[in-house]
Parts: structure tokens; C-alpha cells; sequence
């Protein structure tokens, strides 16, 4: 998925940060190598301002899931490829199966490439990444940005603005903190979501999507799809032989609406919200 100077300046980037994407990209770039740059220049905030605007202008397009898991699965290879020296602190890498690594600083980078690592950070700005299989990634603060590509990977994350993304098979993927952003492609993927105003992605097949927090935006283009939803969402989309539950309240109470693909004239690949009666509608862009 390109980056053009011309999306750049749509988004409004700041005068600084427009420059800086001309002089590095000035025929544009892929989205995984403008992040991976940026993180590189440890333009922190801009990496984290790309990834915001990428959830919302591309959320429903399926090649922007595939766009994200990539871009996670560079920033993965970067992290696990990293060489150190003895005296770095901000860094920690290991290559061994059953690693467990442990961080409390901030602007950590954490790279895993062994089977059966044990990755906990609590401190704002974590990078981490893990490309072994049956991983446990687990994060408690702000603005982490997790990236997984191995098989069996079991990720939470508690703090706000959390970004995530996983591209191996049967990940399983928690968050409970408010704004994450999290981008599946791999099958079987299980994903949990009790914050507010999350962002979801998910295009493996046969996903299965949770969500309790409120003015949720989901899309899981997946073939056999199955959202179920306590909480509100502002905007869905799904894919073929897809199949959600969403809360809606009719003035006395809170009742259940239910959208099939290929039934009721519910679309694949289209956004719908509830409206008022219960209703799935489309969204006129």
C-alpha cells in the first residue's frame, strides 16, 4: 500500500514531517517502509501519527490489513535482527527458545525470534516484536506497538493507544485499553476487545471478534467471519459468509441486531452502521 506526498498532505502532516517525507520518499513509498524509516529516525510520535491515519482513512479496505500485518511484520524483523552492545539498555533481543524478557523503561525495543518467549513491558512507547512461535506478549503501557508473525502467538495489551498487529495463524490477541488499534491477517485469529473507540482489522478466515467497549470500529473481511459485540459500534464491515451481533437500545431496552452476509441484503465488504431501529445501513462515504 503506496504513500504519496499528495495523501501526506491531506492528512495535514506538520511542516517538518512533510519535509521529511519528501526528502526521504520523494516518489512516495510503501506504508511499511515510511514506518519502518520513521521509526529508524526515532520519529516516534510521527510513526505513531501515520499508523492513526492510516486506520482511518484505509479500516475498511482488506489490502490495508495485509498493508499493517506487513509493516508489523518489518518492524518484527528489524527488532528481532537488532544488534546491541553491551551497555545498551534502551534495547533487548534474544534468539533463544523460551526466552522471558522483562522491561519497565520507556521507548523500549524488544525483539524475540525463539519459540515459546515470555515478553512483559510496562513502560510508555514499547516496541516489541516476536517472530517465534507460541509466543506471550504482554503490555501494560501507553502507546506500545506490538508486532507479531509466529504461529500460536497469545498478546494482551492493558494500556491506552495501543497498536498491534499479527499476521501468523491462530494468534489470539487481547486488549483492554481505550484507542488501540489492531490488525489481523492471519486464520483463526481470536480477538478481544473491552476499550473504548477501538480500532479492529481482521482479514484470515474464520476470525472470531469481540467487543464490548463503546464506538468500536470493526472490519473483518475474513471469509467466515463472526463479530459479536456488547458494546457500540460505530461502523462494521464483513466479508463473505460473515455474521455479526451488535447492541442497539429502542428506548426501553437494550436489544440484539444480527447481520448475515448474503442475507437481508446485508453486502460483503461494505460499511454498514445500526441505526435507530435496529437496522444495519449503509455508510454513504
Amino acid at each position: 500500500m503506496q504513500i504519496t506526498k499528495e495523501q501526506v498532505k491531506a492528512w495535514h502532516a506538520c511542516t517538518d514531517g512533510f519535509r521529511w517525507f519528501l526528502d526521504k520518499f520523494p516518489q512516495g513509498g510503501s506504508y511499511a517502509d515510511v514506518h519502518g524509516a520513521l521509526i529508524a529516525d526515532k520519529r516516534f510520535d510521527d510513526a505513531r501519527w501515520l499508523v492513526d491515519n492510516m486506520y482511518r482513512t484505509h479500516l475498511d479496505k482488506p489490502e490495508f490489513i495485509q498493508a499493517e500485518t506487513a509493516t508489523t511484520d518489518k518492524m518484527v524483523g528489524e527488532l528481532t535482527s537488532m544488534e546491541l552492545p553491551s551497555d545498551q539498555v534502551e534495547g533487548e533481543h534474544s534468539s533463544g527458545n523460551y526466552a522471558r524478557i522483562g522491561s519497565s523503561g520507556n521507548y523500549a525495543q524488544i525483539g524475540s525470534s525463539g519459540y515459546y518467549a515470555q515478553i512483559g513491558s510496562s513502560g510508555y512507547n514499547a516496541q516489541i516484536g516476536s517472530s517465534g512461535n507460541y509466543a506471550r506478549i504482554g503490555s501494560s503501557g501507553y502507546y506500545a506497538r506490538i508486532g507479531s508473525s509466529g504461529y500460536y502467538a497469545r498478546i494482551g495489551s492493558s494500556g491506552n493507544y495501543a497498536q498491534i498487529g499479527s499476521s501468523g495463524y491462530y494468534a489470539r490477541i487481547g486488549s483492554s485499553g481505550n484507542y488501540a488499534q489492531i490488525g489481523s491477517s492471519g486464520y483463526n485469529a481470536r480477538i478481544g476487545s473491552s476499550g473504548n473507540y477501538a480500532q479492529i482489522g481482521s482479514s484470515g478466515y474464520n476470525a472470531r471478534i469481540g467487543s464490548s467497549g463503546y464506538n468500536a470500529q470493526i472490519t473483518a473481511t475474513g471469509k467466515g467471519a463472526v463479530v459479536a459485540c456488547a458494546g457500540s459500534v460505530e461502523r462494521i464491515v464483513l466479508g463473505e459468509n460473515g455474521c455479526a451481533s451488535v447492541p442497539w437500545y429502542d428506548g426501553k431496552r437494550t436489544r440484539i441486531a444480527v447481520a448475515y452476509v448474503g442475507e437481508n441484503g446485508i453486502e460483503a465488504h461494505t460499511p454498514y452502521y445500526i441505526n435507530d431501529e435496529g437496522q444495519f445501513v449503509k455508510v454513504e462515504e
